[in-house]
């Protein structure tokens, strides 16, 4: 059985908040699986997602990430995997404004380490499933609407088919309709990848393979610790 992610005795805490930690003990995801993976505000979801990625660096304890010990690689060998291997949609969608659709989709590839010329079939069979016309590619961030903004941070997470993709509650923004969409549109575009996708809203989670509170993570930690 392989792992897109395995986790094992995780503690983080911010330096000047001593009141928060987060604390995993052991948590693995199967490659191919969708997750969602459930935590109320403030509880570490975007933490972790960031301790995952190689965003944030300060922990002790083991992640590895498609088999790689992220705490083996220097932060310019995180950026290049994470450009290599991972696919991100924030919650902001976090596109730069003025730049185009196109630009911010392809901007992860000057971070990969083998600089290899977009693929340009790849990006048009992306950007026909997300409705991404040529026209729109065109235009900058700052000129589309939020739905329009969403689709191309999809398509830029999808770009050159990444074995992982992790989502941050990107529909927090979104009507119920317009999440079911969402939700049934990235999985459907994201079927060779494995989904890491974390939110608030438990009415989502029927659509992935695995459903997993962070508090339950956190509780199997503790009680190893009282064991």
């Amino acid at each position: 059985m392989s792992y897109s992610l395995s986790i094992k005795n995780l503690f983080f805490t911010w330096s000047k908040q001593t009141e928060f930690a987060l604390r995993i003990a052991n948590w693995q995801v199967e490659t191919g699986n969708n997750v969602f993976l459930y935590g109320r505000s403030g509880e570490g979801k975007s933490t972790l997602l960031n301790l995952i990625s190689g965003i944030e660096n300060r922990y002790t304890g083991n992640i590895q990430v498609l088999g790689q010990d992220m705490a083996k690689l220097s932060q310019r060998q995180k950026d290049t995997f994470r450009a290599n291997n991972i696919g991100i949609i924030f919650q902001q969608f976090n596109l730069l404004p003025y730049l185009s659709a196109e630009q911010n989709i392809l901007l992860a590839q000057r971070f990969k380490s083998v600089n290899k010329s977009p693929h340009a079939d790849q990006l048009a069979a992306i950007c026909e499933r997300l409705e991404l016309s040529r026209n729109l590619l065109k235009r900058k961030a700052i000129e589309l609407s939020v739905g329009q903004q969403q689709r191309v941070a999809v398509a830029r997470a999808l770009f050159a088919t990444p074995a992982l993709i992790i989502a941050d509650e990107p529909t927090s923004a979104l009507d119920t309709q317009t999440r079911e969409q969402f939700i049934q549109l990235l999985l459907d575009c994201a079927q060779t990848s494995t989904v890491v996708f974390v939110s608030h809203d438990m009415s989502l989670a029927s659509h992935f393979d695995q459903q997993l509170a962070l508090a339950d993570l956190q509780q199997s930690r503790s009680e190893g610790d009282a064991a």
